[in-house]
C-alpha cells in the first residue's frame, strides 16, 4: 500500500493548529482593545494564552503517548509521532510555566509578597491543584533531562505525567477565568482533556487488557559477529503481520531481563517465523544473550514507515550502519520475483571487517539477484562512509530514493550531506526510531 503523501506529511500541522484553537476562541470572547489595553491587562492576556495554550499542547502530548497505529497516517512512522511528542512537550512545558509568572505580575502590582503568595500553595484549591501539577511536571521532565537512569526507572518516572495532567485538567475547570463564558473554548479544551485522559489509561494502566499484541515461543538463539544476536520466534496463535522493514515493541517473560517493552526491528521477511536482530549495546541488551529457548515474549506491532515498498520509486540505495543493518536484513530476505523491477544499491558500514554480521548471507542473495549491488564499508580502512563515496559507485545517485538506518550521528551527517547534493529531502528515509 502506498503512503499518501499528503497524509503522511499533516501530523505536524495538525498539531499546530489543535494547539492554537484555544487562542482563536479566545480572541472571539472580547475585543483585543480591552484585551490589551494595559500592563496589566496584557500580563493577564498572556498568561491566559500560555495557560489555553499550554493545556491544549499537554493534553495532545498525552493523547500521541498511546502509541496509537493510526497516528501512522499522519506522520512518517511512529517515530516521527515521538519526535513531535517531544517537541510539543518542551513547548508545553515552557507555556504552562510562563502561565502563573505571567498572572503574576498583577500581585507584584499590589507587593512581592502577594507575589510569591500566588506563586505557593494556600487555602485556594483550584490554585493549589495547578501548582501541583506543574510541580509535578517539573520533577519528571528534570528527572527525564538531566539524570542518567536505566530504561525501566525513566518509563516509570514519566508515569507521573499523567497525574500530572490530572491536576492541571481539575485547575482548568476549577479555576473560572475566561472558560465559565466562552462555551466553546470549554468544550474543546474539555473534549482533548477527556481523551488525554483516557489516553493515559489505556497506555499506563490498562495496557495488558486493551493493546493488542501477539504471543510467540523463542525457538533458536543464536549469535552473529559484532555482538549481534538473532532471536527467532514462533507464534503460539495468531502470526504478526509486517512489512520488512517495520519494527515491534517486545517484551520478554525471562527470569533474566526486566519485563518493560523495547523496540526492535524484524530481520526477518515474515512473521512465521520472526526474527529480531540485537545488539549489546547497554545494560538491557547485554542480557540478550541469557535468554532460554522456549522463553515467552509479547509483541506489539508493526510499528514504522521503513520499507522499499511503501514508496513508487523502483530505483533504490539502502545504507546501513553496524545493527542498523537489521531493517534491511529483513528487506532482503523478503525480496521476490515480483521486485524483480527493482534497482537497490545497498552499502553496509562498519567499523572493521570482523563487525560484518551477515555477510554470507547477504553475499548469497547478492548472486541470486541481478539487479542488487552490494557494498562493505570498512571505516577502519576507508574512513567513514559519506555522499561523495556513494555518488562514486552510484553515479545516478539524485534520481533514487535513499533509506539510511545506523547511528543517530552517521545518520544526521549522511542527511546533511545529500541534501547539500540538491537530493529532494523527501527522498531521504531514515530509520531513526527513539524513545524519548
Amino acid at each position: 500500500m502506498r503512503i499518501n503523501n499528503f497524509l503522511n506529511n499533516s501530523g505536524w500541522y495538525i498539531l499546530t493548529i489543535l494547539s492554537l484553537a484555544p487562542l482563536a476562541l479566545w480572541f472571539f470572547e472580547l475585543p483585543l482593545s480591552i484585551r490589551f489595553s494595559s500592563l496589566s491587562l496584557l500580563s493577564r492576556s498572556l498568561g491566559d494564552i500560555a495557560g489555553l495554550c499550554g493545556m491544549a499542547m499537554f493534553s495532545l502530548v498525552m493523547i500521541l503517548s498511546s502509541r496509537l497505529k493510526f497516528f501512522e497516517r499522519f506522520f512518517k512512522g511512529i517515530n516521527e509521532s515521538y519526535t513531535a511528542h517531544h517537541f510539543f512537550g518542551g513547548l508545553a512545558f515552557c507555556l504552562l510555566l510562563f502561565h502563573p509568572l505571567f498572572l503574576a505580575y498583577n500581585y507584584l502590582l499590589i507587593s512581592f509578597r502577594s507575589a510569591a503568595l500566588f506563586l505557593l500553595p494556600y487555602t485556594n484549591l483550584a490554585q493549589n491543584l495547578g501548582i501541583l501539577g506543574l510541580f509535578v511536571m517539573i520533577f519528571t521532565l528534570v528527572i527525564t533531562f538531566y539524570a542518567k537512569l536505566k530504561y525501566q526507572v525513566w518509563k516509570f518516572t514519566h508515569k507521573f505525567l499523567g497525574l500530572a495532567f490530572i491536576f492541571a485538567f481539575l485547575h482548568t475547570f476549577l479555576i473560572g477565568g475566561d472558560l465559565i463564558s466562552n462555551l466553546p473554548l470549554k468544550i474543546y479544551l474539555f473534549v482533548l482533556g477527556i481523551a488525554a485522559i483516557t489516553a493515559y489509561f489505556y497506555r499506563t494502566l490498562f495496557a495488558d487488557y486493551f493493546v493488542r499484541v501477539f504471543d510467540y515461543t523463542l525457538c533458536d538463539i543464536k549469535k552473529h559477529k559484532d555482538k549481534i544476536w538473532e532471536l527467532t520466534f514462533l507464534p503460539k496463535n495468531r502470526e504478526l503481520k509486517f512489512s520488512p522493514g517495520q519494527f515491534a515493541f517486545v517484551k520478554f517473560f525471562s527470569k533474566e531481563l526486566t519485563k518493560e517493552a523495547h523496540p526492535f526491528s524484524f530481520s526477518s521477511a515474515t512473521g512465521n517465523p520472526l526474527k529480531i536482530a540485537v545488539k549489546e549495546l547497554g545494560d538491557y541488551t547485554n542480557k540478550i544473550g541469557n535468554l532460554k529457548v522456549g522463553d515467552s515474549a509479547l509483541f506489539e506491532g508493526p510499528f514504522g514507515a521503513f520499507s522499499f515498498r511503501n514508496y513508487s520509486n523502483k530505483k533504490q540505495v539502502w545504507i546501513a550502519g553496524g545493527i542498523g543493518i537489521t531493517p534491511f536484513l529483513s528487506m532482503l530476505r523478503s525480496i521476490n520475483e515480483e521486485d524483480s523491477n527493482y534497482t537497490i544499491d545497498l552499502y553496509y558500514s562498519v567499523k572493521d571487517e570482523e563487525c560484518l554480521a551477515f555477510k554470507e548471507e547477504i553475499e548469497q542473495i547478492n548472486k541470486t539477484n541481478k539487479n542488487l549491488k552490494t557494498f562493505f564499508w570498512i571505516t577502519c580502512k576507508n574512513g567513514f562512509i559519506s555522499a561523495d563515496s556513494i555518488k562514486t559507485e552510484t553515479p545516478d545517485l539524485e534520481n533514487r530514493d535513499i533509506f539510511i538506518c545506523g547511528p543517530p550521528v552517521m545518520m544526521s551527517s549522511l542527511k546533511s550531506q545529500f541534501l547539500k547534493r540538491g537530493i529532494d529531502k523527501r527522498h531521504i528515509h531514515a530509520e531513526e526510531f527513539q524513545l524519548y
